[in-house]
């Protein structure tokens, strides 16, 4: 693995964002450290709901067994890509977790949480 990224939690303390009014949460790094993103198909999906159509693309996000715990709605920022430099700051939304025996790496699936 030659990427880097942070892997956040979103706390149980709630605050008033000043600049915008959005209530939010202060996050808790989890991770940071190596890791690897990769498009698992070539293909997205496109459903539709409340009539909006998404774009959904499956992605594996992988890290060291010794890595977390991680949790489902964990936000992982890429911070560091050697071989693909548009991946920097680029953040995933941990949707599935991954537990098998005998690990070599945690696969774990991310979905993009868009800009």
């Amino acid at each position: 693995m030659v990427d880097e990224c942070t892997v956040e939690r979103l706390g149980d303390g709630a605050f008033t964002n000043a600049a915008n009014g959005v209530v939010d949460t202060f996050p808790t790094e989890i991770y940071s450290g190596k890791c690897k993103m990769q498009q698992t198909m070539s293909q997205s999906s496109t459903p539709v709901s409340g009539g909006h159509q998404f774009t959904v693309q499956d992605t594996r996000w992988d890290t060291p067994v010794s890595a977390g715990p991680f949790q489902i709605d964990d936000v992982v920022t890429v911070t560091a890509a050697v071989l693909d430099p548009q991946l920097v700051g680029r953040q995933y939304r941990v949707v599935e977790l991954f537990h098998k025996s005998a690990a070599t790496a945690q696969r774990t699936r991310v979905e993009e949480v868009p800009a």
